[in-house]
């Protein structure tokens, strides 16, 4: 979408991709990734916007071992019903042909107690390629002064943070601060809220984000 004024940005490149997530354990990376989403979002923590949960089999072909992934994969649906399978094409980001397959959930927000506990529940997870059991969560939100807790105003574009709880917990987030530039008040607010990432935040990252004299396409600038 095309910015009717600057605003800046905190995305990750292609390349990166992910954070990795504070705090090791399950219950600890949870308990920072709401600690940010209540002092410093809109978001309601028991209404993610998509909640899923997959589970990976083993790539036998590539020296896995498949008695671990099929037990957890018979426990996941013993708890979540058959859930739908599909084979892998390849194993990313190798791109290496495997005969893995997955199973995926299409949770619902009622679900999200229960897919954590799980998650906490079997650890630790062997260490496969992929999975073999991931949550994915996502929220979309305004972000909000974590002392009056008021939404900034002039926010055009919703942020978001999608998470991924599994052996490695990472996130992709998409932080949209609605300041025309890199001003004191920016780094003001930053600041204020810097505390609350459950991620090692990188200045690196900030973008301002303006569109072109035609107003046709967005124009990126680093900070």
């Amino acid at each position: 979408m095309i910015a009717e004024r600057p605003y800046i940005i905190y995305t990750l490149p292609q390349s990166k991709m992910t954070h990795a997530l504070i705090g090791g354990k399950i219950e600890k990376v949870w308990d920072k990734v709401q600690h940010f989403l209540i002092n410093c979002t809109t978001a309601i923590i028991d209404n993610p916007s998509s909640i899923y949960l997959t589970g990976f089999s083993a790539a036998e072909d590539h020296g896995e071992f498949p008695e671990l992934a099929d037990k957890l994969l018979q426990r996941t649906k013993d708890l979540f019903g058959a859930g739908q399978t599909s084979p892998i094409g390849s194993l990313w980001p190798q791109n290496i042909p495997t005969m893995q397959t997955k199973t995926t959930w299409d949770l619902k927000s009622n679900d999200l107690p229960k897919a954590i506990k799980y998650l906490i529940d079997i650890q630790p997870q062997p260490k496969y390629n992929l999975g073999p059991v991931e949550l994915i969560i996502s929220y979309d939100f305004k972000l909000v002064d974590p002392v009056t807790k008021v939404e900034l105003p002039n926010q055009q574009f919703t942020s978001s943070v999608l998470l991924w709880l599994t052996r490695s917990n990472c996130v992709a987030p998409s932080l949209c601060f609605p300041f025309v530039e890199p001003n004191q008040q920016f780094w003001n607010y930053l600041n204020s809220i810097e505390f609350f990432f459950p991620f090692k935040f990188d200045n690196k990252f900030l973008k301002l984000v303006r569109s072109n004299k035609k107003g046709t396409s967005n124009m990126f600038s680093k900070i």
